[in-house]
């Protein structure tokens, strides 16, 4: 797709159908197909650990039908440390990445979303990590195409976030049926390099340059 805005619409209407897939799933069903997107993970975590260099994966604490996705070892043995983002300003847009584990409940907070929606989010008196920290961004959707195009919910936190971490892996985590072969695009539309489902994983250009450098250094190359 080239960079022309896109139809408003259209998003809109992508975005209504693949929601409604999510929502199909039983929960036996998304819990099992969660648990094979976890697994997955750890399998590439494992074979890029010298990528990673010890430094942060920063995660989303999953709501409602999106992927469950698990980065958190029982025996605290990843080869990682682990962050997860947190809204700062609901008016802005704006999101940073905190020093917290699902592990330990008392690092969390209820935050309400525009709707009355709930999500848990690390407190703000945690540790912000700053952008050299990071090493691996897992970044939700609504759905991914196959060249690592985006379509999130219409607020544009990650857009945002990404743009403000751009030498970090990204992720997208997804399941198999949100996976597409096109999307529409937008110039502000910020891309991932792996889409990574419960079956497949999907790996742009991009994702070469960090596995040998430990960071992107040019999005943008001429």
């Amino acid at each position: 797709m080239n960079d022309e805005k896109s139809n408003p619409s259209e998003k809109q209407r992508l975005r209504e159908a693949y929601l409604k897939t999510l929502a199909g799933f039983g929960f036996h069903e998304l819990i099992s197909k969660s648990s094979r997107l976890s697994d997955r993970f750890f399998d590439l975590s494992t074979q890029i650990a010298g990528s990673i260099g010890g430094r942060y994966v920063v995660s989303f604490c999953p709501f409602g039908d999106e992927p469950q996705i698990n980065i958190e070892k029982e025996a605290r043995t990843e080869p990682y440390q682990v962050g997860y983002v947190r809204i700062e300003d609901w008016v802005s847009r704006s999101m940073s990445a905190r020093v917290a584990r699902r592990d330990t409940p008392d690092l969390w907070e209820e935050f309400e979303i525009k709707g009355g929606a709930r999500i848990f989010q690390p407190k703000q008196e945690l540790l912000s990590l700053k952008p050299e920290q990071i090493a691996i961004v897992l970044v939700p959707g609504v759905a991914f195409s196959e060249a690592g195009v985006r379509l999130g919910r219409g607020a544009g936190f990650y857009d945002r976030f990404l743009k403000l971490n751009p030498h970090a892996l990204r992720v997208g985590v997804a399941f198999n049926e949100q996976v597409a072969r096109d999307l529409p695009k937008d110039p502000w539309d910020e891309p991932v390099d792996i889409v990574l489902t419960d079956d497949a994983m999907i790996s742009m250009k991009s994702y070469g340059q960090w596995e040998i450098r430990g960071k992107i250094e040019d999005r943008n190359p001429s």
